[in-house]
């Protein structure tokens, strides 16, 4: 069903919206450069526009009024859409290409001259953006694998410690899962960072030199997290290093697979892609069956473990480096014992020789 507005619109005015929308598409787009040179955001942007158009033929639609709009955004979500080959596209997606729309009609909007064609399209640009739905059998899907105690114990315990790589694996995922570190602040730990740092009470903790939006901070040390260090100490002392001679190297390195399929550590430091490759090489256990996890959801793990061991809010909060509790609230997910206890749980390590 049309706006109202187009009700008022005759023929020539119609096609005179749908010529203009084309040339500003056309500068929007970049249609006059080979589709290598254009950028990223210029393709995504051009694509969206297609399949916009080709969803109004589809539909015997003039324009993109904002009626149209909406049940174009609902159709993308049921899988209804022209272009989605039947499959319901992701919340993320839709309101990507809804973006794309919203910035032709506004900057058409800007170049066109008639006060009521340049309120109208204004107003088409107002169309909301798609909403996630949080429905309980969706929770994971939206917000990412929590393991429980056990399952991660299991999945700290399943790399081979036998080996460098192994060793390596171990304490990565044992400072994200243990520590609620960053993958992109756990590959920045130095020596000194995790051996030669306390807060202002005092307490034993890892520097955070940079964490997101470049802020630092100190991640508190205990008995309850006390595999982080039993985890780094075991790689280090075999990869030779000394917090007495060298505080500022580089905890985790990256490893090459020698000849003989043993693995050799290198000096470079372990990249941001290289560590969530390292994690996403072991499967963990999750309700009875083996996953793939991947660096993030070690972040969350620590997040549901902390509070359903009776870590406060606001301790849970600074630990992790949010700015908000509600971003907190988030990553602890849904199903938690709210239980006030004091935070006691323990990781098993496995011995090297076994």
């Amino acid at each position: 069903m049309l706006d109202r507005q187009l009700m008022t619109f005759d023929a020539a005015l119609i096609a005179h919206i749908r010529q203009v929308l084309a040339e500003q598409h056309s500068r929007l787009a970049q249609l006059d450069r080979p589709t290598s040179e254009r950028s990223i955001t210029a393709r995504n942007y051009d694509s969206a526009i297609r399949a916009l158009v080709a969803y109004l033929d589809e539909k015997q639609m003039m324009l993109p009024t904002k009626s149209a709009l909406e049940r174009w955004r609902d159709d993308m979500h049921e899988g209804k859409a022209r272009g989605a080959h039947d499959a319901k596209l992701s919340v993320k997606t839709i309101n990507a290409r809804l973006s794309a729309v919203r910035k032709l009609l506004r900057n058409t909007a800007d170049d066109i001259l008639d006060i009521q064609v340049k309120l109208v399209l204004r107003d088409w640009a107002n169309v909301t953006d798609a909403k996630a739905i949080k429905v309980q059998d969706k929770i994971e899907e939206d917000y990412g694998i929590r393991l429980s105690l056990s399952e991660l114990e299991r999945l700290i315990n399943r790399a081979d410690i036998r080996t460098i790589k192994g060793l390596r694996d171990r304490a990565l995922i044992t400072v994200m899962a243990c520590a609620g570190l960053r993958v992109s602040e756990a590959v920045n730990l130095t020596l000194r960072d995790v051996f030669l740092t306390q807060n202002a009470a005092g307490q034993r903790g890892i520097r955070v030199r940079r964490g997101k939006h470049s802020k630092a901070r100190i991640v508190v040390l205990q008995s309850w997290n006390s595999p982080v260090l039993a985890t780094i100490r075991a790689y280090i002392e075999v990869l030779g290093l000394s917090v007495e001679v060298e505080p500022e190297a580089y905890i985790f390195r990256g490893v090459k697979r020698a000849k003989n399929g043993a693995y050799d550590s290198v000096p470079e430091r372990l990249s941001v892609r290289g560590a969530e490759r390292a994690v996403e090489a072991y499967d963990a256990p999750y309700r009875g069956e083996l996953i793939r996890v991947n660096a993030h959801d070690l972040r969350r793990t620590f997040a549901k473990i902390c509070r359903q061991s009776g870590m406060s809010w606001d301790a849970l909060r600074e630990q992790m480096g949010h700015s908000s509790v509600k971003i907190t609230e988030d990553y602890v997910g849904h199903e938690v014992d709210w239980s006030e206890r004091i935070p006691n749980w323990t990781i098993k390590l496995k011995d090297r020789e076994e």
